[in-house]
């Protein structure tokens, strides 16, 4: 009857052990889905005034290219 209790002891403490592991990932896993999203909301935040402000007073010539450069793009991206 001795050994039978220590076998259940190390049972429960093997079950202890591995939810605690498994707690431990679906922290880890959650912290990485925060910190990717984080990223995304910091990127969507950058001020895009800046880059317009930017392109307004470029040089028409360069401007134009730029534009018409970025068009072509949009149009190729579209259409695959």
């Amino acid at each position: 009857m001795h050994k039978s209790l220590q076998q259940e002891q190390q049972l429960l403490q093997l079950k202890a052990e591995a939810l605690r592991l498994k707690l431990l990932t679906n922290q880890l896993r959650r912290q990485q889905q925060q910190s990717e999203s984080g990223l995304w909301q910091m990127a969507s935040q950058l001020p895009r005034a800046g880059l317009v402000w930017r392109l307004a007073n470029m040089p028409r010539k360069l401007r134009n290219k730029l534009l018409l450069g970025g068009a072509l793009l949009a149009v190729i991206y579209l259409r695959f």
